[in-house]
């Protein structure tokens, strides 16, 4: 039986997609792939999930490797423009409230910036109403690792037979399956809701 429930951010609570966000900004065309490339597939942008490194030191560095888009990448990891890059999913805030009051423990699991957790915390009641959580920035380590997951179970004493993880992504799906975790790729809550009333 179904007793925890923990839920990734960026994709399943909020949205999250780089390329939309590109165009939200209205970035040229022919600048979004690399731009997103240079970003979001760099090493130093997992650092600042990790929280080795700052929001401001991951601009600095970046625009210093790439000067000609050093305008655009101030704008894009800009702190005023979290709004654009994670908006969030209505629905899905209510159900979580709802899983809540239904008397099941909701956590977090979610590789973010410090910046972002805090633009977070301070816009959604997702982080306060929640039983816990473990954030990449705070524990200097990422999905897909189990050792995040690992961090949450130690934490919170939790039974991984009673906790499902959900997540938008295959391979953080994969690895949390690997240390015993019911777990949902996310499509949607009608998904979720289905799956826990078979529980």
């Amino acid at each position: 039986m179904i007793k925890n429930i923990i839920f990734d951010i960026g994709g399943v609570l909020l949205e999250y997609n780089p390329k939309t966000y590109l165009d939200k900004l209205n970035i040229k065309e022919e600048k979004r792939k690399d731009l997103n490339d240079i970003i979001f597939h760099n090493e130093k942008w997992r650092d600042c999930l990790n929280g080795l490194i700052t929001n401001d030191e991951l601009i600095k560095y970046l625009s210093n490797v790439n000067p000609k888009y050093k305008e655009e990448i101030k704008e894009i990891l800009s702190k005023d423009n979290l709004k654009y890059m994670l908006p969030p999913k209505r629905d899905m805030i209510e159900s979580y409230k709802e899983l809540k009051q239904k008397g099941y423990k909701i956590y977090l699991c979610s590789n973010i910036t410090e910046d972002t957790y805090n633009y977070i915390r301070d816009n959604f009641e997702i982080i306060q109403i929640s039983d816990g959580g473990v954030f990449s920035c705070f524990e200097h380590i990422s999905k897909p690792n189990v050792e995040i997951y690992n961090k949450l179970i130690e934490k919170y004493n939790l039974n991984i037979e009673e906790s499902m993880f959900i997540d938008d992504t295959k391979r953080n799906i994969i690895s949390a399956d690997e240390i015993g975790f019911k777990t949902i790729l996310f499509n949607d809550i009608k998904q979720v809701k289905d799956i826990l009333k078979n529980e």
